[in-house]
């Protein structure tokens, strides 16, 4: 018996966490022993069990809280291999036994016996951290079992369970540190005194660390990706260092002032601030902390004020604390658009008894993007941080998929190669067979197809080796908007076994139903398509034909698909290229000017087709998240617009003036 241990995360992509072995381009790099080649197509290896060794023994280590495993394997049977077991052993448990029924070889990998590729899939539950996988041959008489690309797919438990049945919040068996498990409901839920769960910690806490956030939509600390700095004051140690303490507007550094561990006490007449004096550019603060109110008999009113803007803010939490020296703690979290040299206030409108102090202050200055150096809108990079490639807005540390590297800083994407172009499908760029068969069902339709795709010298694609005469594949996009051309792109890999240079074989692309483009075979060899067609209907299909000539076996597997169409102007309906000049027929739309242009206040949204609102006090924005004017009355800061008086009227959401 062959044993192999398996302790680390092999890939991790669209939220999927996949374990994964046996998936190297070349197996005989890695094994003495028991490696195949095939003879035929030489791309193809596998390792074998057989008579001498008819077991293989892996030993996975899944670390994130599952229910369930999904098991795939692929399985190259070789010789007399109908009705055969293969038996599964999960854990020394046997879950399962495969065998074929029925022989569909095909003569890949060897000419002297039948040999016959297929992907073996199932789903156990499981959840425990240690997995030990066997695969074991019940009888080995004629019968040699190939082995390739062994995926463990945990089911993953919602993220507040350590333990679960099931995904949702309601599934869990045990809970994290400091978690209360509720009996009734199966929700692991935080007491009153530790009220913040943190996904990260996996506990609950009194308030959110230092490099989270509290989110209200999930109730829990969340990490934030943006945040580039952290400042902190007055937690373990009191630095005075940039405060100061304004009083009557008179202005004096801020001098060793504490009661109770608690910065202060002050009046509130009182305003204290820090001065920022940061050479790092950012695009907003996260600004956090405690405030704390003795001596009121009213409620009290919290402002902030960053720069021009004044702002009451609502405490996300609220802590009374009770006795003769009794107060009560206010924690405050709020974003605003500042500057590397912002002046940051706290002050307090109460009774005039009313003392405060301030503890626990957090400043995170986030950008645009994570590792951006500098931003041209809310969520958009345009220079990168060294070590930083941009893509798309984004910074990133190599370029991804469907990209290429220019200009030695920039990763530019396939679609900027044609104008106004927007993604409409990519697929089958990947290994994981769990994201073949995910998209597969989703988004393409097929004639005896084998879902799960063929591995073939290191690259998975969907279809390859089939003994069948036909291979039809068809997809249908629905309700796409305005646009004057689709470009299509993919690998296609051909197969011909059994044939004469003489014969022929090739496959044909339709594009409803009309032949666009002849591929003909180029036997085991992978072609580049890349092929672009007028079209301005809201609905496509598009069609992988094979034609298979006699005494030939004949089969293609596609990857790397790549569906763009380029769109029209905005606010046009139908068009013969991108500009306004291009157009045909315009969208009837009450908030443009025209029907060509949206009003102030107004942007074009690409997935509503439509004019919709900035955001709030813009008069111009470039985004729905970026304003470039604002609306009377409001004041730009960053890339947003501030009531300056902090009250805006909730019907017509105009900034009114001070009483």
């Amino acid at each position: 018996m062959l044993n192999f241990l398996i302790s680390n995360l092999i890939a991790c992509t669209f939220a999927q966490i996949v374990y994964e072995e046996l998936s190297e381009v070349q197996l005989s790099q890695l094994f003495q022993t028991n490696v195949k080649q095939c003879s035929v197509l030489d791309k193809i290896d596998f390792y074998f069990i057989d008579q001498e060794q008819p077991n293989l023994n892996f030993q996975f280590k899944i670390q994130e809280p599952h229910y369930a495993v999904e098991i795939y394997v692929d399985f190259y049977l070789i010789g007399d291999y109908t009705e055969q077991n293969i038996n599964i052993y999960l854990d020394n448990i046997l879950i399962d036994q495969y065998q074929k029924l029925n022989k569909y070889p095909s003569p890949f990998c060897d000419d002297q016996v039948d040999t016959e590729m297929v992907t073996y899939f199932t789903t156990y539950s499981h959840f425990q951290q240690d997995l030990n996988l066997i695969i074991q041959l019940e009888n080995t008489s004629k019968f040699t079992l190939g082995i390739r690309n062994i995926q463990i797919v945990p089911k993953i438990c919602h993220e507040s369970c350590t333990q679960c049945v099931g995904p949702k919040e309601n599934n869990c068996r045990s809970c994290g540190l400091g978690v209360q498990l509720n009996r009734k409901t199966n929700q692991c839920v935080c007491p009153s005194t530790q009220p913040y769960f943190s996904i990260n910690m996996n506990q609950c806490l009194t308030k959110c660390d230092i490099s989270e956030y509290y989110d209200k939509q999930s109730n829990k600390c969340m990490i934030d990706k943006n945040i580039e700095q952290i400042q902190t004051f007055f937690w373990n140690s009191y630095d005075y260092n940039g405060w100061t303490i304004i009083e009557n507007q008179i202005v004096s550094e801020m001098q060793d002032k504490t009661y109770s561990n608690v910065v202060g006490l002050f009046s509130i007449n009182q305003i204290i601030s820090y001065q920022f004096n940061n050479t790092n550019p950012f695009q907003s603060i996260r600004i956090r902390a405690d405030i704390y109110i003795f001596q009121s008999l009213i409620r009290p009113e919290i402002y902030i004020q960053v720069d021009e803007i004044k702002t009451n803010i609502n405490p996300i939490y609220t802590q009374t604390i009770t006795g003769q020296n009794g107060y009560k703690v206010f924690h405050i979290d709020y974003i605003i658009d500042a500057i590397s040299n912002s002046k940051i206030s706290f002050s307090i409108i109460g009774d005039p008894n009313t003392k405060w102090g301030i503890n626990q202050v957090v400043f995170n200055q986030q950008n645009c993007q994570p590792q951006c150096q500098q931003c041209s809108s809310k969520n958009t990079c345009q220079l990168c941080k060294s070590g930083y490639l941009l893509y798309l807005g984004q910074c990133v540390q190599s370029c991804p998929k469907y990209s290429s590297l220019y200009n030695d800083d920039t990763c530019k994407d396939v679609k900027e190669n044609y104008p106004n172009t927007e993604v409409i499908m990519r697929a089958f760029d990947d290994n994981l067979i769990v994201n073949f068969l995910s998209k597969n069902v989703t988004t393409l339709a097929s004639l005896t197809q084998n879902y799960y795709g063929t591995y073939y010298n290191g690259i998975r694609y969907f279809g390859g080796l089939k003994d069948v005469s036909i291979q039809l594949y068809k997809k249908s996009f629905y309700q796409l908007p305005p646009h004057y051309q689709v470009i299509v792109q993919f690998n296609i890999l051909t197969f011909e076994l059994n044939t004469t240079s003489q014969v022929l074989n090739s496959i044909e692309l339709y594009q409803d139903n009309k032949t666009i483009l002849i591929i003909n075979s180029k036997q085991n060899q992978v072609q580049e398509i890349n092929q672009q067609f007028v079209h301005n209907s809201n609905n496509l299909q598009l069609s992988l034909l094979s034609h298979q000539q006699n005494y030939s076996i004949f089969s293609f597997g596609i990857s790397n698909l790549n569906v763009m169409i380029s769109r029209c102007h905005p606010l046009c309906k139908s068009c013969i290229g991108p500009n306004e000049s291009d157009c045909k027929e315009w969208i009837y739309d009450q908030n443009s000017n025209d029907f060509k242009k949206c009003k102030n206040g107004f942007i074009f949204d690409i997935q509503q087709q439509k004019c919709v609102l900035c955001p709030l006090g813009c008069q111009k924005c470039s985004d729905q998240q970026t304003c470039t004017e604002c609306e009377t009355n409001f004041i730009k800061q960053g890339n947003s617009c501030y009531c300056q008086s902090g009250r805006i009227d909730d019907f017509t959401l105009e900034c009114l003036t001070y009483a």
